[in-house]
């Protein structure tokens, strides 16, 4: 190789040096900023350091009084439901 081959691959070389450098530092930093934002501010997750508060829903009692009969009194239904939404199934959000 030529001298002024040599020249341009060590300059090269210390451009691409350069960039890891400055990605590294990039990368460093926003770690550090990340750690500081979540000790200043805390963790994002669910809020365990206050007690659960329990709260009834306001009752809507409504009675339905329902007579279902199918095919020949195979199946009766003779019941009173109020629902008060206290429960979620996995299907509701």
């Amino acid at each position: 190789m030529t001298s002024r081959a040599q020249e341009l691959l060590a300059a090269r070389a210390r451009r691409v040096n350069a960039i890891r450098q400055r990605v590294i530092a990039a990368v460093v930093a926003s770690f550090v900023l990340a750690w500081g934002v979540v000790a200043w501010n805390g963790s994002m997750g669910a809020d365990t350091s206050s007690a659960a508060q329990t709260t009834t829903p306001a009752e809507t009692t409504t009675p339905t009084d329902s007579t279902d009969t199918y095919s020949e009194d195979t199946y009766s239904d003779d019941s009173t439901s109020s629902d008060d939404g206290a429960s979620l199934s996995t299907g509701q959000s």
